[in-house]
């Protein structure tokens, strides 16, 4: 009984050496170095630190989160993401930089980065390092703060504020091309009229149509195109109705709103358009005469109204002097008989 109480004890002895073994091992195999990019700087100046940690591949350390200082003296300006590489042994290495200043100047000890390992803490070596103050020639003058350099104006910065009051100006000049041509009683936008009456325009472009002989050929589809597009832009030179970009039944309300009068007129293109219509969107299909009846009909809506211009006839020299002559002996007959 003896002897199996000791042979228990030197077995869990054993046990604890061993696992005290293993943690010494893996803990020779972590490592922590801290390191700076120099080791004397001037006042303000920003100072890379650099952060390695050699681990085991299936071993946790906990790297710290460093806060916005390490010490009262030494800001931490920023701070980046663990950068983490496998190393040819099997071990991770692990890589943390931190930007740090200060403010004093004096010597300077940076204190041991712990880092956690399991119920252990493993630190880096203490970093000494100096910070200068700025050297200042004491045997100088005091001179006064430099005011800054102006820097030469580009492009690029004048051509938005050109660009705006150009664009300004031209919004003037257009408010009173407006308002001179209301007081004026003038329209804002000018039509230019075509150099041959409306009518002239589109009684040559029927005869043509009309030469053509497109229905014969059998496009029929083409014929009412040409047909519907030549009354519209009479209408656009005889009454300035926009009939380009509208639609049939709209022209037609044009017309009634600009008080159109001829109703037979209105009825022949009524039909006209209609007809066009079915053939361009309904493949519809007519007869030769209604063919024949849809050209006379745009014959005949032209003819009806087309612009006449009634010539005053001429007076004949002295017919003002005659007149005024006439109105003269009027009067004084008028004044005798009284």
């Amino acid at each position: 009984m003896i002897q199996i109480i000791k042979s228990y004890k030197l077995n869990l002895l054993f046990l604890i050496v061993l696992i005290a073994s293993t943690n010494v091992v893996f803990a020779q195999r972590v490592s922590v170095e801290a390191k700076l990019d120099t080791t004397e700087f001037l006042i303000g100046d920003q100072v890379g630190l650099e952060l390695k940690v050699t681990q085991p591949k299936n071993v946790f350390v906990g790297i710290p989160i460093f806060d916005t200082e390490l010490t009262k003296e030494i800001e931490i300006l920023e701070q980046s993401e663990n950068d983490t590489s496998l190393l040819e042994n099997g071990d991770w290495l692990i890589k943390k930089r931190l930007l740090i200043t200060a403010f004093d100047s004096g010597y300077y000890v940076l204190p041991p980065i712990p880092v956690l390992y399991y119920s252990d803490t493993i630190k880096s070596e203490p970093l000494a390092f100096i910070i200068h103050s700025v050297k200042v020639d004491t045997s100088q003058a005091i001179k006064d703060i430099k005011l800054p350099y102006s820097a030469p104006i580009s492009f690029a910065e004048i051509f938005p504020w050109a660009g705006g009051g150009l664009g300004l100006v031209l919004i003037l000049l257009v408010i009173i091309y407006i308002i001179r041509k209301i007081k004026r009683n003038e329209p804002v936008i000018r039509r230019f009229k075509p150099r041959e009456p409306a009518h002239i325009i589109a009684l040559r472009d029927l005869s043509r149509l009309k030469d053509d002989k497109l229905w014969q050929k059998d496009k029929t589809k083409t014929y009412y195109t040409v047909l519907s597009d030549i009354l519209r832009m009479y209408l656009w030179n005889r009454y300035a109705i926009r009939t380009m970009e509208r639609t049939s039944e709209e022209i037609l309300q044009s017309l009634i709103n600009s008080d159109f009068k001829n109703d037979d007129a209105f009825n022949d293109l009524k039909e006209i358009f209609y007809t066009s219509d079915l053939v361009k969107f309904a493949k519809f299909k007519p007869i030769a005469d209604e063919h024949e009846k849809c050209i006379k009909g745009a014959y005949s809506f032209v003819d009806n109204t087309k612009l006449v211009v009634e010539e005053k006839p001429a007076r004949p020299a002295g017919g003002e002097e005659e007149s005024l002559k006439d109105e003269v002996e009027k009067k004084v007959l008028q004044e005798q008989n009284s």
